[in-house]
């Protein structure tokens, strides 16, 4: 069994980065599907890190591949899918890329969605949640061929 922690969208709040390290120290990996903002790639080491539409600073990859537990992942940010049909613009790019699971950010708000043999996730923002979420991360949990999802709202510390 491996453990994935996922972050997406903080948007220049660098404090984000060492809160999910912090909050999640036995994580497999650590993902973060883009626009983070960062001044500094060293910013994001221990991430495995995709350009989001708002990283102009940054030389960061359009695209990640990982393979956990057998299991192919394709991480983007996800701001080439759109608002018409995204679901299929997400099964296309998985089905393009040989891929079974999606870690994709952009629209700020959590997602976790099975359309056999294919996984959406979207961990929602840790800074700055539309759509009435709040902010948030997610730990995705693979054992085997079994993908599961669990949200975690952000509790801000007292400044």
């Amino acid at each position: 069994m491996k453990r994935i922690v996922v972050m997406s969208d903080n948007h220049g709040d660098d404090e984000m980065l060492e809160y999910i390290l912090e909050k999640e120290p036995h994580a497999d990996y650590y993902v973060h599907c883009g626009d983070s903002e960062a001044y500094f790639k060293e910013m994001l080491i221990g991430y495995i890190c995709v350009k989001g539409n708002n990283d102009w600073a940054l030389d960061l990859p359009k695209e990640a591949k990982l393979i956990v537990e057998d299991v192919p992942i394709l991480i983007t940010h996800g701001q080439y899918f759109g608002y018409f049909n995204r679901e299929l613009a997400m099964r296309h790019i998985l089905e393009e890329n040989e891929c079974k699971l999606l870690l994709c950010g952009h629209t700020h708000m959590p997602m976790f969605i099975e359309d056999y043999p294919y996984t959406y996730i979207n961990p929602g923002s840790t800074s700055l949640p539309r759509g009435g979420s709040k902010p948030s991360y997610a730990i995705v949990t693979i054992n085997g061929d079994k993908i599961k999802c669990q949200f975690k709202e952000i509790k801000r510390r007292a400044r």
